[in-house]
């Protein structure tokens, strides 16, 4: 049986400014959008499960949906992110 160990959460954290001029956050990102993550600004209980579920630095994405949530393709599933969690993900957007 697998058990995942609870660390102390750590307070959010805004998303750090990045090298990328291109950058933003998922949460301001439209519909149709291709990009590729950056970051995840989140608490580790967070990040470790957005990770199980393929959202990871380097993983492409692309936005199918913005309203009110995030509806995301990434490596062939759907994933749904609530607006907080999005606006924590930073991605940068790919070239058509």
């Amino acid at each position: 049986m697998l058990r995942l160990l609870r660390r102390r959460s750590k307070p959010a954290v805004a998303p750090a400014p990045s090298s990328e001029g291109n950058a933003r956050s998922l949460a301001s990102c439209k519909a149709g959008l291709r990009a590729t993550v950056l970051g995840m600004h989140c608490n580790d209980v967070e990040a470790c499960r957005l990770r199980a579920l393929g959202l990871c630095e380097g993983s492409r994405v692309e936005i199918m949906e913005g309203r009110g949530v995030t509806l995301l393709e990434v490596r062939g599933a759907r994933l749904a992110v609530g607006t907080a969690i999005a606006a924590g993900i930073t991605v940068l957007p790919l070239q058509s």
